[in-house]
């Protein structure tokens, strides 16, 4: 099982933690085979991790939490409040991009 800087500290640090979707749930599952960067949608297994974030109460801050930790494309893995790795990495390169100008 791989785990994110974010994912360590969510689980020491005091927030809303108890409120998350993901509480519960095997931390592989968000782990899954990444479809292709290029791929317009997620593969089955990206679905399955997409469909616990969907309903999620905090996912917004988990989002940002995990934008805040991961600011090298190289580390963004799996899925988390509620985007998929290409995704999120899309969303890094825009913000680095208007970062810039």
């Amino acid at each position: 099982m791989k785990l994110s800087l974010n994912a360590r500290r969510l689980a020491r640090e005091a927030g809303p933690v108890g409120d998350m979707a993901c509480g519960g749930v095997d931390p592989d599952l968000f782990y899954p085979e990444a479809s292709d960067a290029s791929a317009a949608r997620p593969s089955a297994e990206e679905r399955q991790a997409l469909a616990v974030c969907a309903g999620c109460p905090v996912r917004d801050w988990c989002l940002a939490r995990e934008m805040a930790e991961c600011t090298v494309t190289s580390r963004v893995v799996g899925v988390r409040g509620g985007l998929r790795q290409a995704d999120r990495r899309a969303l890094l390169l825009a913000l680095k991009k208007r970062g810039r100008k």
